[in-house]
């Protein structure tokens, strides 16, 4: 068993590591403002931008998983300096915590706006692909501070034999009611929670842009394992996707939808082609595979499924 020190574990993607990692290793997870307990592990509050914040949780860790950050979906308004702030300088506190407590290995959370530029061509994405960002919009200087936490990253690899894991993600899909997000600074209930509460509440469901364009869906449970894996490896090292290798089409998505909520109900399928398309997208996933021997266990149906099973129709009902 291994102590496990998970920074930023009261959002969906935290919980969902923290529950699945409790059961293995000892977990300290820790909050900054949406304070929680989760039975079974130490539960601490820490900001990584304040050095001593980081200080006052002790030494005695073999893993940091660091999941905290600013992103635009939490983020009301826009305030740039609060990605420096948080993803960059937070990044290299957390970094000098782990070089002066020994601690020998760090698993960093990494957004998929670094490869951008390589959505709609139809070419999956390999983990070390080059970087292109989109230098525009409201996401332009969080990707900015992703990467260079990154190079910081692996700067303290090279120069202080950090072993440092970073798994590129795409949207993770949770099983909670988490249903908001912020979109350029707006509160906004998201996308597929939109198409849930329509399907159930209406009977109908819109289908936007062009229903072929499909991208990566993983889901909480096989992310979690995924870093536990991680958490075990002696020697795995640099980037690697986390994906599924299995993109789900909108069309896909939508019947898959339909099936697991509608409760036999006829349930019409509106298309609007004039509207935005979803990215279009999937993750070549083979160096994940070939390190971690790790192969998704959900599909789009089963992700469904279980959403439904652990929060009921009636959430999603307006």
């Amino acid at each position: 068993m291994k102590k496990i020190l998970v920074l930023g574990a009261s959002g969906s993607l935290g919980r969902g590591v923290t529950r699945h990692l409790k059961d293995k290793h000892d977990v300290t997870a820790t909050y900054v403002k949406n304070q929680f307990t989760e039975q079974g592990v130490n539960v601490k509050k820490a900001d990584i931008t304040a050095p001593e914040s980081l200080e006052r949780l002790g030494a005695d860790f073999d893993t940091v998983v660091l999941i905290a950050g600013a992103m635009p979906a939490t983020m009301a308004g826009y305030d740039p300096q609060r990605y420096i702030d948080t993803n960059i300088t937070g990044t290299l506190n957390v970094l000098e915590f782990c070089r002066k407590s020994n601690i020998k290995k760090i698993i960093y959370i990494m957004t998929f706006s670094d490869v951008s530029h390589k959505f709609f061509n139809g070419v999956p994405i390999k983990s070390d692909d080059s970087r292109g960002l989109t230098l525009t919009g409201d996401h332009a200087v969080y990707s900015i501070s992703k990467v260079a936490a990154c190079d910081l990253i692996e700067h303290y690899h090279q120069e202080h034999g950090l072993q440092t894991i970073i798994f590129r993600i795409p949207t993770v899909y949770c099983a909670d009611e988490n249903f908001n997000y912020y979109v350029d600074g707006a509160l906004k209930v998201k996308g597929y929670v939109q198409m849930l509460e329509s399907i159930v509440s209406s009977s109908k469901v819109e289908i936007w842009g062009n229903p072929q364009h499909s991208k990566d869906m993983p889901y909480i449970k096989d992310f979690a394992r995924l870093i536990n894996s991680a958490v075990n490896h002696k020697s795995a090292q640099g980037v690697f996707n986390a994906g599924t290798s299995q993109p789900v089409s909108l069309e896909k998505l939508v019947n898959v939808m339909v099936d697991v909520f509608s409760q036999g109900k006829p349930v019409k399928v509106i298309e609007r082609p004039e509207k935005p398309s979803q990215p279009n997208f999937t993750f070549d996933m083979s160096k994940t595979i070939e390190v971690f021997g790790f192969m998704p266990e959900w599909d789009i149906k089963e992700m469904m499924e279980d959403i439904r099973n652990t929060l009921g129709v009636e959430a999603f009902r307006r």
